[in-house]
């Protein structure tokens, strides 16, 4: 007895599910070998925010949403597959040096050569994590999760979405390698993703943070939700520049442009969404480097010393939080 007639207390299909009053959101931003930072981070508050440090619940069971660009893309689908930041972390310490080896004159390289770095390292290291990954349709994947890289045949941000998504769920059939070596195709360090006749490049050209069009993805899954957003940078540098030292040539703004666009279109998103959010409802938790700092610090230098910045940049970061923001800190993840 199937009909509707006959089961008076059944919804009929379709209708939207009713919203939580509030919804959780977890959002990373993009830094290639940065991402070291990201990671500790999660590990640290998973310990922290938890019952028992030892076995700490996987921070991505937290939210409703999870939202990265670049190598927060590839953390954020881990964590939609409940990886947790311990697991991340030691991968990215593990396999750093093997995805962005060292190499004599990496600027020229970039700048005039192909790109420097094989996406198949990048790939076994993702399988050694998330050994599906290749096999897993993001369109099907069933937590929230949404990804964002830059289409170069139509010369537009994509998001992708999983199923949860609703208008942003991915219909070309990517699997969740494809989508994460999408978002992280970082222009002169990985070559270009290609899908069928699509090609996709880094994320970060046009959303190096998400928080944005989390924000919005989350307002579409969930109308009349409070929104709620934790948002995690790479301890990417967002001082100002040295006036004195804006390229006088051409070539000279092959390099710097790319962090250029990336830093401004990052400080808008957060400072946009503090503005509509509010204090109360979103926290940005990024602990940018010294002037000093930042020079043993790049996209793509996993050696060492920047290994153990990161690290110690991570607990700065932990350290420099008042009991205030602890408070909001809880308030938004729950």
């Amino acid at each position: 007895m199937s009909a509707p007639e006959d089961e008076p207390f059944t919804l009929p299909a379709g209708l939207p599910r009713a919203a939580p009053g509030r919804v959780r959101v977890l959002s990373l931003s993009g830094g290639g070998y940065r991402g070291l930072f990201t990671a500790a981070l999660i590990r640290a508050l998973e310990a922290r925010l938890g019952p028992d440090p030892a076995r700490p619940t996987p921070f991505g069971q937290r939210f409703d949403l999870i939202a990265g660009t670049s190598i927060g893309g590839i953390l954020a689908t881990a964590l939609s597959c409940r990886a947790t930041g311990a697991a991340l972390q030691a991968l990215l310490q593990r396999r750093g040096s093997s995805i962005f080896p060292p190499m004599r004159l990496r600027g020229l390289r970039k700048l005039l050569g192909r790109a420097p770095y094989d996406p198949q390292r990048l790939r076994s290291a993702i399988c050694e994590l998330l050994p599906d990954a290749e096999q897993q349709l993001l369109g099907e994947h069933a937590p929230a999760l949404l990804l964002t890289t830059v289409n170069w045949t139509t010369s537009k941000l994509q998001l992708l979405g999983s199923r949860p998504t609703l208008g942003q769920r991915d219909q070309l059939g990517l699997t969740l390698m494809d989508a994460m070596l999408a978002t992280s195709a970082a222009p002169a360090h990985f070559p270009v993703h290609s899908f069928q006749h699509h090609r996709f490049v880094d994320g970060g050209l046009a959303a190096n943070a998400p928080d944005l069009h989390a924000l919005q993805c989350a307002q579409q899954m969930y109308p009349g939700a409070e929104v709620h957003m934790l948002s995690i940078g790479t301890a990417n540098p967002l001082h100002g520049r040295d006036p004195s030292a804006v390229p006088g040539r051409g070539l000279m703004w092959a390099g710097p442009v790319i962090e250029l666009v990336t830093s401004a279109q990052e400080m808008l998103a957060v400072q946009e969404c503090a503005a509509r959010m509010g204090t109360h409802r979103y926290l940005r938790l990024n602990m940018p480097p010294s002037s000093a700092q930042q020079k043993q610090l790049d996209f793509d230098v996993a050696d060492q010393t920047s290994t153990d910045l990161l690290l110690s940049l991570a607990d700065d970061c932990l350290a420099s939080l008042q009991p205030a923001d602890w408070h909001r800190l809880k308030a938004i993840v729950g």
